[in-house]
């Protein structure tokens, strides 16, 4: 299930994880030039069922750090390199993320506060709305690090659709709960994919044999 290292190999040997998000980005970016945020969140929002109130609700803590720690640490006992990639996706990423929402981008508000007196949006019970920093989104950004590299380390196309399906998931639950918008997550998407790259790509260049090792392999 798991690839072995190999150089220079990064696109060819993902085809079906790359295709697939490049082709769901490009309709996103469709609609975000097309129609307004306003307009795309509407709709989105009208589509709605019990069944998926219960269901996005909790797939949006696959973002979270509760969530993405256990990942990295049971990493530890697979391989120190596929460890290292996951932990440096997800402290990277979040970062880049804090710095747009705070520094760049600190006033944009989140749907609640947007279409306040505008549209009643249709909640989830048991869901607090945020108000401030909605762009990007972190959830998306830190699913998006940790399933990229899950992506990326196995050998398994099925394996690495998995991971892309789980990553967007959650970027769409941050939508369906109105907690974003879509050019929020799809950003966030991007800059979790790119971290996510850029560390598997850093770590791919070393060929220190103790980053083949772990816990595992250590305590015996």
């Amino acid at each position: 299930m798991l690839c072995p290292m190999k150089r220079n190999s990064l696109f060819k040997d993902n085809y079906w994880l790359f295709i697939p998000y490049l082709l769901m980005l490009a309709l996103s970016v469709f609609f975000i030039l097309t129609y307004s945020k306003a307009e795309i969140h509407i709709w989105m929002n009208q589509h709605h069922s019990p069944f998926a109130d219960f269901f996005f609700k909790y797939a949006s803590y696959m973002g979270e750090g509760w969530v993405l720690a256990p990942i990295c640490v049971i990493l530890l006992f697979v391989r120190f390199r596929y460890a290292f990639m996951a932990i440096g996706s997800t402290i990277l990423a979040p970062l880049f993320t804090q710095f747009f929402k705070r520094v760049v981008w600190p006033d944009s508000p989140r749907p609640k506060v947007f279409f306040k007196d505008i549209y009643d949006l249709h909640v989830v019970e048991g869901v607090h709305l945020h108000s401030a920093h909605s762009f990007p989104s972190g959830h998306t950004t830190g699913a998006f690090a940790i399933f990229m590299v899950l992506a990326l380390i196995v050998k398994n196309p099925v394996w690495k659709v998995f991971f892309l399906v789980l990553a967007s998931l959650t970027a769409y639950s941050r939508v369906y709960l109105s907690q974003h918008f879509l050019v929020d997550v799809s950003v966030g998407s991007l800059v979790g994919s790119l971290t996510a790259v850029l560390c598997y790509w850093i770590m791919t260049r070393y060929s220190k044999p103790w980053l083949d090792k772990s816990f595992k392999i250590c305590v015996k």
